[in-house]
Parts: C-alpha cells; sequence; structure tokens
C-alpha cells in the first residue's frame, strides 16, 4: 500500500501495528487519515480479516466518514467491518447477546434523551413529586455511569430513590434501554460471562479509538476489557481539544492510558494542514497557558494568510454591525455564505445575530438545533415501522395507537394497560381481551402493514403505504397552519429518501427494516450533517467541533459569557480555554474576534469586561481595528477610588444567596456584580458578610 502522501510522523502511526499506541493529533493534522489508512494497511499489507478490527468514535457521521474513506482505500465493501460509535457496537453485541442476562428480547427498544425523559416525568407525577423531571433523568444517568450523586437533601433523595428504582423497573419490564444501558448490560454482559468476553477478545486482534480525548469511565472500562489478550490498542486524540467533561468525558484518560498500558508508543502529529501559521500563533499561544498537558506546537503546512483581527467595540450594535459589513466584504473576495461561521459561547447570545442577519437578508444556518430525527412527525413515521417489526414494542404502541386520532383516549388505554399487567403481555396482544372497534381496526391496519413489508421490492414505499393507509397526511393538511403542514410532510419525503439511501445486508425486508431501525435508535443530534444550502452557519463552540470554515468570527468574548460565569476553579478555566483553542482552530483563513464594552444582556445594557483569554495573546498576532474618527477621541480613564478595596474589576466572588458572580466595576467599598441570569447585575457594598472572595483577577 503506498503510504508516500503521509508525513513521517502520519506513516509511523500507520505502520506501527503491534502493541498500544497512543497519537496525540493536534487540531488539522489529519487523525482520520491517519485512523484510516492504518486500517486500510493492516488489511491490505498485513491480511487481517476485515470483522476482526473494531474501530470506535462518537457520531456516526464521522464512523460513516471513516467506512467510506476505507471503502476507497481497499477498494472493496466495509459491510463485515465493526466502524461504529461505541453505543451502535455495544448495540450490535447486545442484540445477539443480552437474553443471557435474562428479562430481555433481542427486539429491545432503545430509547432517546426524549422518550427517557417522559417516563422520569410521568413517575413523577403519578407520585405528585414537584421537581424538575430532567434534572432527575441526568441524576439517574450520573448514578449508573459514576455510582454518586451530588449532595442532596433527605427528602430529595427519597424522590430519587424511589424515581431511580421505579424507572429501572419500567424500562425492564418493557424490554427497554437507554443509552447509558448500551454500555453499561454490555460492560456486565461481559464481566458476568467471560465465554462471551473471551470470544470478542479473540475476535477484535486490534482495536482503534477515535477522539480518545472524550471517552468516560465506562468507555475506558469497555475497552480495557477488550483488549487485555491481545493489547493491540490504538487510541488517537488530542488533549487540547478535550472540552466535554460535562457530558461525563475524563481528560484523565489520556494518563491513565499511559500508565497501565505499558511501553506505549507516543506518536505526535503537529503538522496542520487546515489553517494559516497566523491562526495556528493565536491558538498555540492560547492553549500554552494550559499545564499538565502533551506538549504540541502546531505548525502550518506551509500556509500564510492575514493575520487574525481583534477588536473591542463600544457596544454589541457595533459589534454586530461590524460583523454583517465583514461579511459583505468577504462576497466581494469571493467567499460563499457557507464559508462563514459565527461561533459563541453561550445560546442565548446568538439571538441578536439571527435578527439582524434576517434584517440583511442574509441567509443563516443554526447547526445543533433540534435533530431531523426528533421532529414529531420522523418519531411518529419510525415508531410506526417499530411496531411493524415488533407487535411487542409498547412504547412505539402508545405514540401512534391514537395518531392520526382514532377516538382512542387515556381511558381506554388505562384499561388497556391494566389487561396488559395482568395478563402479562404486549398492549398489542391485550387489544384481543378487551375488545373495543377502535383499537381492533388498529390492530388489523399494523397486521396488514405488516403484510405490505413482507411483500416489498423497494423497502423505502413502506413510508408511502403508512401514511396513505393511516390517513396521516390527510391529518397533517388539517392544520391550522399550512406552512408548518407543507414543512412536515416534506420531513417525512426527506426520511422517505434517507430509508432508500441507506445500505442494505440482504434481501429480506423484516431484517432490513430492524437494522435500519437499530441504526436510527443510536443516531444524535451530532449525526445531522449541514443542509448542502449556502448560508453563515451560527453555532455554539461545541457543536462545531471537528467542522472547518473559510472565515470563523469568535464573538462576545467577555467574562461571564466566556469563560462562562459557571467557571470558578482552575480545572474549569483550562476547559475553557481548551474551547476557545477549539473555535480558533476551526478557521482555515481569516479569523476574527470580538469583543464590547457593553452588551444587551437579558433586557438591559449591561457593562462587560473583555475576556482573560484576550490578554493572554501577544498583541504582536493580530490586528486591531482603528478608524480614523477613533484616532480623534480622548480615551476617558476611570476615575481611580478615593478608598482602597480588596475587590477589583474582574474579581469572581460568591455570594450567600445569588451565587457566584464577576465584578464588573468598584468605586470603594460598593462594586456592580453580574451574577446568572435570574438574578442579574447587583449594586452590592463588597464588606457584606454575605459576600466572599472566590477568585482573584490575574
Amino acid at each position: 500500500m503506498d503510504l508516500s502522501s503521509l508525513n513521517d510522523n502520519q506513516r509511523l502511526a500507520v505502520t506501527t501495528t503491534e502493541g498500544p499506541v497512543m497519537v496525540m493529533a493536534g487540531a488539522g493534522s489529519g487523525k482520520t487519515r491517519v485512523l484510516t489508512m492504518r486500517i486500510a494497511h493492516l488489511i491490505k499489507d498485513h491480511q487481517v480479516k476485515k470483522d476482526n478490527i473494531l474501530a470506535v468514535t462518537f457520531t456516526n457521521k464521522a464512523a460513516n466518514e471513516m467506512k467510506e474513506r476505507i471503502a476507497k482505500l481497499i477498494d472493496d465493501e466495509t459491510d463485515r467491518m465493526w466502524v461504529s460509535t461505541f453505543h451502535s457496537f455495544c448495540s450490535r453485541i447486545l442484540r445477539g447477546e443480552i437474553t443471557r442476562l435474562g428479562g430481555y428480547t433481542r427486539f429491545f427498544t432503545i430509547l432517546d434523551d426524549e422518550d427517557s425523559n417522559k417516563i422520569v416525568k410521568d413517575i413523577m407525577k403519578e407520585r405528585n413529586i414537584d421537581e424538575n423531571p430532567k434534572k432527575f433523568r441526568d441524576w439517574i444517568s450520573r448514578k449508573k455511569n459514576y455510582g454518586n450523586l451530588p449532595k442532596l437533601g433527605p427528602l430529595t433523595l427519597e424522590y430519587f430513590d424511589y424515581v431511580y428504582d421505579e424507572y429501572e423497573k419500567h424500562l425492564k419490564d418493557n424490554n427497554l434501554l437507554d443509552f447509558d444501558d448500551l454500555l453499561l448490560k454490555t460492560i456486565e454482559l461481559f464481566e458476568n460471562h467471560p465465554i462471551v468476553l473471551d470470544h470478542y477478545q479473540d475476535k477484535f486482534e486490534y482495536i482503534l479509538v477515535d477522539e480518545f480525548q472524550d471517552t468516560n469511565e465506562v468507555q475506558y472500562k469497555l475497552l480495557k476489557l477488550l483488549s487485555a489478550k491481545n493489547k493491540n490498542i490504538f487510541v488517537v486524540g488530542d488533549d487540547f481539544q478535550s472540552i466535554y467533561s460535562f457530558r461525563g468525558a475524563k481528560i484523565e484518560n489520556i494518563k491513565k492510558f499511559l500508565d497501565e498500558y505499558k511501553n506505549t508508543k507516543l506518536i505526535l502529529l503537529e503538522k496542520n494542514y487546515r489553517s494559516t501559521t497566523e491562526i495556528l500563533e493565536i491558538a498555540n499561544a492560547v492553549i500554552k497557558q494550559n499545564p499538565n498537558q502533551i506538549e504540541k506546537n502546531l505548525t502550518s503546512n506551509d500556509k500564510t494568510g492575514k493575520k487574525p483581527i481583534y477588536k473591542c467595540f463600544e457596544n454589541s450594535k457595533v459589534e454586530k454591525g461590524f460583523i454583517i459589513d465583514e461579511i459583505k466584504k468577504l462576497l466581494l473576495d469571493g467567499y460563499k455564505y457557507s464559508d462563514i461561521a459565527i461561533i459563541y459561547r453561550a445560546n442565548y447570545v446568538s439571538r441578536g445575530y439571527e435578527d439582524l442577519l434576517l434584517k440583511y437578508q442574509i441567509p443563516y444556518k443554526i447547526y445543533g438545533n433540534i435533530s431531523f430525527y426528533s421532529r414529531a412527525e420522523i418519531k411518529d413515521m419510525i415508531a410506526y415501522l417499530k411496531l411493524i417489526v415488533n407487535h411487542d414494542d409498547d412504547f412505539a404502541f402508545l405514540r401512534i395507537v391514537n395518531v392520526p386520532r382514532r377516538k382512542i383516549g387515556p381511558t381506554t388505554i388505562s384499561k388497556l394497560t391494566d389487561i396488559k399487567n395482568i395478563q402479562e403481555t404486549s398492549l398489542f396482544e391485550a387489544i384481543d381481551v378487551l375488545d373495543n372497534d377502535n383499537l381492533n381496526k388498529f390492530k388489523k391496519l399494523i397486521l396488514e402493514l405488516s403484510d405490505e413489508l413482507n411483500n416489498l421490492k423497494n423497502l423505502p414505499d413502506i413510508i408511502d403505504i403508512i401514511c396513505e393507509k393511516t390517513g396521516y397526511f390527510d391529518e397533517l393538511k388539517r392544520l391550522n397552519d399550512e406552512e408548518v403542514a407543507i414543512d412536515k410532510i416534506n420531513n417525512v419525503k426527506e426520511f422517505k429518501s434517507y430509508i432508500a439511501r441507506y445500505k442494505y445486508d440482504g434481501d429480506d425486508p423484516l431484517d432490513s427494516l430492524e437494522l435500519l431501525l437499530y441504526d436510527l435508535s443510536l443516531l444524535n443530534e451530532n449525526d445531522d450533517k449541514l443542509e448542502e444550502e449556502d448560508a453563515v452557519t451560527l453555532s455554539t463552540y461545541h457543536q462545531v467541533k471537528g467542522l472547518e470554515f473559510g472565515v470563523v468570527f469568535l464573538v462576545a468574548l467577555e467574562e461571564s459569557i466566556f469563560p462562562s460565569l459557571n467557571v470558578v476553579t482552575d480545572k474549569d478555566i483550562e476547559e475553557e480555554r481548551r474551547v476557545f483553542y477549539v473555535g480558533i482552530t476551526r478557521a482555515k483563513e481569516r479569523l476574527f474576534i470580538t469583543s464590547a464594552k457593553t452588551r444587551f444582556l437579558f433586557g438591559k445594557e449591561t457593562d462587560m469586561i473583555e475576556s482573560r483569554f484576550i490578554k493572554e495573546i501577544d498583541k504582536g498576532f493580530y490586528n486591531t481595528l482603528i478608524k480614523k474618527s477613533d484616532k480623534k477621541k480622548k480615551v476617558l480613564k476611570e476615575p481611580k477610588s478615593k478608598s482602597d478595596s480588596k475587590f477589583s474589576a474582574g474579581d469572581i466572588i460568591q455570594h450567600d444567596k445569588f451565587g457566584f458572580g464577576v465584578v464588573i466595576k468598584t468605586d470603594g467599598e460598593n462594586a456592580k456584580v453580574a451574577f446568572k441570569q435570574e438574578f442579574g447585575i447587583k449594586d452590592l457594598n463588597l464588606n457584606h458578610p454575605a459576600i466572599k472572595v472566590i477568585k482573584k483577577k490575574n
């Protein structure tokens, strides 16, 4: 296999096939290329069988991209290859093995976050627990993954224990798994059934892991179990881009790997093929402020360009006007709207940019908005497909038994549920006992759809048949808003197109649909590709990780926005700095960074302080815009306080009632302090006993 296109370190990463290998790959350094070429090298040059290689990543989009690249490199199909997300890999294992755990069938249903939250909400409603269901659902996930909870009061803990037990019982009784269960049940299977673990340890001679810095404790444990025998494990990631601790990612796994896998070969990829030298100078200047990391220095592949621009504006209105003007100039320079991204730390910042883009008729899209597969009409179609495949899927049954409306109300469903529980059967089978005309018609409809499926030659046609036999489109057309109805109908048609593009194994329509449904269950919000349209992208930093743009605007670089007001510890600040680094390295050719002295937030004009991250960048690395009118203005200096204060602007304080806040301005013993959204800006006496310093401004 020809590896001449790789640089020296990339080639070393591809050809070091035996034993544990860790590749620390800087942004834009070609890590996906290295991963895919390594797999192709194993197959073509070492004659390793395709199904003896396991490669795991975090999104279906990334997994599919890897498969496509590998197929081209080996000039063969990747149908037998195990290239997938962690969750999809575990789902595939459990489909064949979960019956060993008892109480589950291979037709288990995978819940998304919305469905899980609904179950928790219903449990809490039955017990009249007046708490936030999403918070309880987050605690359930935390307990499953880490075995601990935040400090809870006795009553809250009692409520939580009840909700947790009922949630787990509901899932098992209804053959349901949430996303956490996919990994946890696989580990349980491996630990309790050594013969199964032994089989998969022998099977996967080589294991490759993408975005290793984003793995959590459970994922690390799973990888350790699988690699214990052969120890041919290859992990690639970047400690500079570890930004998902709020999802459980453990940057500590990098050090843990180096400690536990002796004689690990550590390889650095420092040549960046994305950004100009000038942009990388800014990125390196920012990230070097973080201690305790594997030292890397990104260098550009002989690509130079314009210096990044930083400007602090008088107010956010002027800042937004500047960005609109620059977008217009960029278009004249030959850039498309789709080459441009406006990136912000907090979602609430985006509203002002949306309004202005609309005003100037600049097309835009918000990346990371509601997933296509989370839309109600798509979930309805998926529920129909699930019930057609598996009549015992009670969760799918409940979603569409009255969609479109069939005069099947809560009372009827309650009676049906009672019969189901007494008879220990499914809701679908319980229909025969209740003998309700509307339910009987529904059951007959599902059975007819199942027959239609078995006789289909073209699987996507099942969507047309569902919509025709159920009257789904007719129901949508009766909506008051014609535009919404058309949009929903078009979404269903696009879903049919997705099914048409799906790659199937074999000709059996039932088996094909079953595999399709498993894959759909594992999609998440990052799996929707950016629509192929010419529009400016608006996004948070976290949503655009892995993407790149010709021009990037990083906006609202101010204390309490970036770094966030919730950031207190040094460890928190380090992660925020990594988030900033990720934003900078999305830019290929042009980078603009902006801040404002005042910003209209939460209904009022608020004084802001320039982000500390700006001060960490040598001024020689960027240009500052100065208009002629600015040169003539005299800079007004803030009057010095008449009396000394232990506080200064930029300090982080804690108030007994308002929580953490940032000091905006001081005047002797008094100060303006910015707290969280619900409290806003407060004028306080800093000598008050309710206030204490958490962190002094550097």
